[in-house]
């Protein structure tokens, strides 16, 4: 009978659990596209400022 006393304890704390890392995958695959982007972005500035670098030096 103790069991079964904590059986819906252990459900629920199973549940919040898969919720918590579904949440956590969501925030780590947020932050990574997030640090991607500005990468991106950072490349992209550097490719232009050396293009134009070389436009004003032809």
């Amino acid at each position: 009978m103790g069991l079964f006393a904590f059986l819906p304890f252990l459900i629920v704390f199973v549940y919040i659990a898969i919720i918590a890392g579904i949440l956590y995958l969501i925030y780590t695959w947020v932050n990574k596209f997030i640090a991607l982007r500005q990468e991106q972005n950072n490349l992209l500035r550097e490719i232009i400022n050396k293009m134009e670098a070389n436009k004003k030096q032809d």
